[in-house]
């Protein structure tokens, strides 16, 4: 069968996913479609072969038939996981991304792991550092009128150097 389905939130998906079987919204194990409801693989080949344009309006048909005949009859079916599907998505791809680009991030050096929330205006980085009075009292003490304008600073960027 090309569809497998979660019978507690509706959500129907292509084995192929990369999911393991399992559902991507609640982590339910997944139910192979039951015959008349999804297509086979030669179904679907001969769907797209003659550039049938009609497919995803005959999918949602058959869809809207498995979820009144099947899945809303199932003992484990929830309705506000179902009706939160599209928000449970959303939130998840957002995470998603934001996984993406903190992993990017360090990879290019920029984050190391920043409890300030600070961003070096410069590069952009996020690997920064407060600078101490204790560090400013003691570059004061070496470098004396010099450490007027460092002094003022309060963060210091680790990747390009610059203080801000």
């Amino acid at each position: 069968m090309y569809r497998l389905m979660c019978l507690k939130c509706g959500y129907t998906q292509s084995p192929y996913d990369g999911n393991k079987g399992y559902c991507i919204i609640c982590n339910s194990k997944m139910e192979q479609i039951p015959d008349g409801y999804g297509f086979s693989d030669e179904e679907i080949e001969k769907f797209f072969s003659s550039n049938n344009s009609n497919f995803d309006e005959y999918w949602k048909q058959n869809e809207q038939r498995l979820f009144d005949e099947v899945i809303s009859k199932s003992p484990e079916f929830d309705i506000n996981l179902y009706d939160n599907r599209d928000l449970i998505l959303k939130q998840q791809e957002k995470q998603q991304e934001k996984a993406i680009a903190h992993g990017k991030a360090v990879l290019e050096g920029r984050d190391k792991g920043n409890q300030f929330g600070i961003e070096c205006p410069y590069c952009h980085a996020t690997n920064v550092k407060k600078i101490t009075n204790t560090s400013k009292a003691v570059h004061t003490a070496l470098f004396g009128l010099f450490s007027v304008s460092r002094n003022s600073k309060q963060w210091h960027c680790n990747k390009c150097g610059s203080d801000f």
